[in-house]
């Protein structure tokens, strides 16, 4: 009888601590699962940003290579003897310079 109630009384102590066990997992589980979201939301921020700054870049980029090919056309137009305005028939396609017929 003795044996028996020693048995069962940890048992009962076995079920509690697996209980308790079983609890703080869950709030450890809530915890992780709390701070991976935040570290997906500042991954995607920068992601986000990364874009927009990509972008930025390309556009720039291609800002200056307009703005290049408008000043060698000035130099190509200042080579032919006439002021840019009134060279508008130049038009310049890589090294080479063409100029068009049309008015």
């Amino acid at each position: 009888m003795i044996r028996a109630n020693n048995a069962e009384r940890r048992l009962a102590n076995a079920q509690n601590q697996l209980a308790a066990a079983e609890e703080k997992m869950a709030a450890m589980n809530q915890k992780t699962t709390a701070a991976d979201s935040k570290w997906e939301a500042r991954v995607k921020e920068y992601e986000a940003r990364l874009r927009a700054a990509e972008e930025k870049v390309k556009r720039e980029r291609q800002g200056y290579k307009e703005r290049l090919l408008e000043l060698e056309n000035q130099i190509k137009c200042v080579s032919f003897g006439r002021p840019y305005p009134y060279c508008s028939n130049v038009v310049l396609i890589g090294p080479f310079v063409k100029v068009s017929t049309k008015a």
